[in-house]
């Protein structure tokens, strides 16, 4: 890998079916229908600082409607233990019957993944078909097998040539990422080796351990996590190094705290000649539009700084794998 640095920016494109198990559709609908408002706004900064983007995208989100979602499941279904985050019950839940477009935008999102096509250098990646718990017991051991070619079979299916992928709720797990190898995805975003990060999101975090990502947030207590992705002939783990948290008014006073730190990861991924991998949600951005944009300005900015000073690059994940195998 060459001496400079590189910023690889991923985002879980989700929408209800990445919040559909703890959050209700009208409780979280601000959040969800802001990102029609949002992301042509972050798509026009990334474009204007030359910022390359992967949108892992949730399968559920290329159909135009529920009806469509019902008939185009994959032959095996997951059975989670769990009901309540089982996306197949809660589709099989609603009714035939037509529903509104509001509804319909909180689900389907086919007409922002073409925006998101139309502007060059933003990769189309998968975020599992349905939004898949690898970490939830389930009947069909098969069952993440056929999501992933369902997702992969859909993306050819819309010309997209799907490379990248997202765990959902950054739950890796080794059985999965045996998958991933004899699929035809080249990378998908790791977790920081950190203790208090490497294990994702798991069903039922401690309290401490909240506590300590949220200080860490704003408070260098687990380092940069800028790392150097290494060749691998089947798979490339690019992992991430920290998520970009919306704003949050109550905490508002730490925002500059907050941009600071991500700031100095940057850096250091510019000396260092390393990659630093930032992520969120889009429905993040949904509401306190004009803060969080604000926010990315000044890390989109601070990157064409250092872009200047120590040549770092843009790059999506399949970009880093082709980065990485060349050098």
């Amino acid at each position: 890998m060459s001496s400079s640095g590189s910023l690889t920016i991923s985002l879980d494109f989700e929408l209800f079916w990445g919040v559909r198990a703890n959050r209700g559709l009208e409780d979280y609908s601000e959040h969800l229908l802001g990102v029609y408002e949002a992301i042509p706004k972050m798509l026009a900064l990334f474009e204007k600082y030359d910022v390359h983007v992967t949108w892992a995208t949730v399968g559920f989100l290329f159909y135009e409607n529920i009806e469509e979602m019902k008939k185009n499941q994959p032959p095996i279904l997951p059975e989670y233990q769990n009901k309540n985050v089982d996306p197949y019950l809660y589709l099989k839940s609603l009714r035939n019957s037509p529903y509104n477009e509001r509804f319909t935008k909180m689900h389907g999102a086919s007409t922002l993944i073409s925006e998101i096509q139309n502007y060059e250098n933003q990769e189309i990646a998968t975020h599992t078909f349905s939004h898949f718990f690898t970490y939830e017991p389930c009947k069909n051991s098969k069952a993440f097998e056929e999501d992933i070619d369902k997702a992969v079979r859909l993306g050819v299916k819309k010309n997209i040539d799907l490379k990248s992928l997202v765990f959902p709720r950054n739950q890796v797990e080794e059985k999965s990422v045996d998958v991933l190898k004899k699929s035809t995805i080249e990378s998908y975003r790791g977790n920081p080796t950190h203790w208090a990060y490497c294990d994702g999101d798991k069903p039922n975090k401690s309290f401490f351990l909240r506590l300590y990502r949220l200080f860490d947030t704003y408070v260098n207590l687990s380092g940069y996590h800028t790392t150097k992705p290494l060749s691998n002939e089947e798979l490339v783990e690019l992992k991430a190094s920290m998520m970009l948290r919306p704003y949050f008014s109550k905490l508002a006073y730490l925002e500059p705290l907050k941009i600071r730190r991500i700031k100095k990861a940057m850096k250091n991924a510019g000396k260092k000649g390393e990659n630093f991998h930032l992520w969120w949600h889009p429905h993040n951005f949904g509401v306190n539009q004009k803060e969080n944009l604000k926010n990315l300005e000044a890390l989109l900015k601070y990157f064409k700084e250092l872009k200047s000073s120590y040549n770092i690059r843009s790059l999506t994940m399949k970009e880093m794998v082709q980065h990485v195998r060349n050098n």
